[in-house]
């Protein structure tokens, strides 16, 4: 657990929540998952503010159909500029199933002209065929919605000169683009995940800049890594003008996953410098990275991170995620030598169970449940004493007096109060010989802790079916 602490505070050292969610893109939690992105581009008026919303395949799976199967969501945005004004927008999106089986999801350009500066931004989803339920909303129909709010900054360039932020592009939108994706001649999709690897093996880029001189262009765009190190470049220039307007493309295919740093630089001859943004993006080659709904990637890392390090590791770009879980289980794998990560494959196979076992509908999923936990953690216990209903008034007492004769702690009070005998059912798990190390503990502890017994006392308290953990020797 330490291990994992220390290596995701050097990958992210900025927390977030709901209401800072920190640097762009901006992603809120599932099921109504999106992603926030913006760019902003020099104008005579001050900047044009460019957001850009992206809905994935697996949002557009699960918002409520109407009586044609066509989910309606809308998307509402809310701006207050750093000049001041504040602007409001709606827009609806509907889709299909088709819509939902493979590629990006839907993508929502939404424009606003402001001044460089503090940006505060909301962007609420809300999917319009649903209805919240419960009492709380009994006689009204509230539609299910998430949203997420924060502030960002516009940057302001030198006197006379101007460069916008990097449009991160995905590919081209196609002929029936909608206006808002159109550059020039082309059209394009935006890339508000910031993600490159697998589907787009190309980082490509729009730009603009912007001077009051008529002079010819030169411009540089690069990859840096963490360290600064400058892993692929690009340069270029224009004829004299006094706007830019420039597509840049740079070959990911060499680089592992991981969080990257995009940099432009952007001057005119006789310049005694260069203007430079920075934007930061990420590289994922596998498949989950890109299609897997993030909440239950963030459900297995659940059970193998402590509070701190889970929320860390929430923020995350999709391609540090993948990069961290790499080296997290390469360290636990037993046999490095082969294709298989016996250790990974083992901890999904225990979710599997945990979840199809102890999973009880309105209640908590399996792996989340106190047996599931236990299970994911050590596997299947050596013995198992499954008590379905105790017969007398002291039979608990004296199933734990039993245990804890052969312990060296002594047991918790597990007392029924009221009149009458004790009929709450209870299970005891037994652990003994060779227990196996639990997947979050240090890899560089011994793997194995050989004769030791460790022994779970669970009770189900409302009879129910949900056992609570109520002794243990862990």
């Amino acid at each position: 657990m330490a291990v994992a602490c220390l290596v995701l505070a050097g990958v992210a050292s900025a927390e977030r929540d709901a209401h800072h969610p920190g640097p762009l893109p901006w992603r809120t939690p599932s099921p109504l998952s999106f992603t926030v992105d913006a760019a902003s581009f020099p104008d005579s008026a001050g900047c044009l503010l460019e957001i850009y919303v992206r809905i994935p395949p697996t949002t557009l799976g699960i918002a409520a159909p109407d009586s044609f199967g066509n989910t309606q969501l809308s998307i509402e945005t809310r701006l207050r500029g750093a000049n001041g004004r504040v602007q409001e927008s709606r827009q609806m999106l509907r889709s299909a199933s088709a819509d939902t089986a493979t590629g990006f999801g839907k993508v929502v350009v939404v424009r606003a002209l402001t001044r460089p500066g503090k940006q505060d931004l909301r962007v609420r989803l809300v999917d319009q065929n649903s209805r919240k339920r419960g009492l709380a909303y009994m006689g009204r129909q509230v539609a299910n919605s998430i949203e997420v709010e924060g502030s960002f900054q516009t940057p302001r360039g030198p006197a006379g000169r101007d460069l916008s932020d990097p449009e991160f592009i995905w590919g081209d939108a196609g002929s029936g683009a909608a206006p808002a994706f159109r550059r020039d001649t082309t059209a394009f999709l935006p890339n508000p995940e910031r993600l490159y690897g697998l589907y787009a093996s190309d980082l490509r880029s729009y730009f603009t800049a912007r001077s009051k001189d008529d002079l010819p262009w030169h411009w540089v765009a690069r990859i840096l890594d963490p360290s600064g190190r400058v892993l692929a470049q690009r340069d270029s220039g224009a004829a004299s003008s006094r706007t830019l307007r420039a597509l840049a493309s740079l070959d990911v295919t060499t680089l592992p996953a991981g969080g990257y740093d995009y940099e432009l630089k952007a001057w005119q001859e006789g310049d005694s410098g260069a203007v430079v943004r920075r934007a930061h993006f990420s590289i994922a080659w596998q498949t989950e990275s890109w299609t897997a709904d993030p909440a239950g990637i963030e459900d297995a890392m659940h059970l193998l991170f402590s509070a701190e390090a889970e929320d860390t590791f929430d923020q995350l770009e999709p391609g540090e995620r993948e990069r961290f879980l790499n080296d997290y289980w390469k360290a636990r794998d037993p046999s490095p030598g082969t294709a298989e990560n016996e250790a990974l494959e083992e901890f999904v196979k225990r979710i599997e169970f945990a979840n199809r076992t102890y999973t009880r509908p309105g209640l908590l999923k399996g792996m989340f449940t106190d047996m599931g936990r236990v299970y994911i953690r050590y596997g299947q216990p050596d013995e198992i004493l499954h008590q379905v209903i105790p017969a007398g008034d002291e039979t608990l007492d004296q199933a734990l007096d039993e245990i804890a004769r052969t312990e060296n702690r002594p047991a918790t009070d597990v007392r029924q109060p009221g009149i009458g005998g004790d009929i709450r059912p209870y299970e005891v798990w037994v652990y003994e010989g060779v227990i196996p190390t639990p997947f979050e503990a240090d890899p560089r502890v011994p793997g194995t802790v050989r004769h030791r017994k460790l022994t779970f006392l669970f009770v189900d308290q409302q009879g129910l079916g949900q056992y609570t953990l109520r002794y243990s020797t862990e």
